[in-house]
């Protein structure tokens, strides 16, 4: 696991943190290389999970199809109900997964 240089960090919350670790493993699985883009910097959606440390953002662009298809549908799996994870801007230039503690 890495951080992209400039990726803000300071905030960030345990329960993402465990998500993390989680999403880390299932990555870990497909041979993909985790990297954190962003946790509380960049410029999010208006009451953001990012702005409380609650969510990350991760890169996908370096990903084949089948490892994103595939560590998507097992990291929704591996975090639960308690966490969305879901893959923006698929085909995109800012293309990521997006992962974030939200408790129903």
């Amino acid at each position: 696991m890495r951080l992209k240089a400039g990726a803000k960090i300071k905030g960030l919350q345990p329960e993402i943190l465990l998500g993390l670790m989680i999403v880390y493993e299932v990555m870990e699985k497909y041979q993909a290389e985790m990297i954190v883009t962003e946790v509380t910097g960049g410029t999010h959606m208006t009451k953001s999970k990012h702005y409380v440390g609650q969510a990350v953002d991760l890169r996908s662009k370096h990903l084949s199809t089948e490892q994103k298809r595939r560590i998507l549908e097992e990291g929704k799996t591996a975090l639960g109900s308690d966490f969305d994870f879901i893959l923006e801007g698929e085909g995109e230039e800012q293309e990521h997964f997006h992962a974030e503690f939200d408790p129903k």
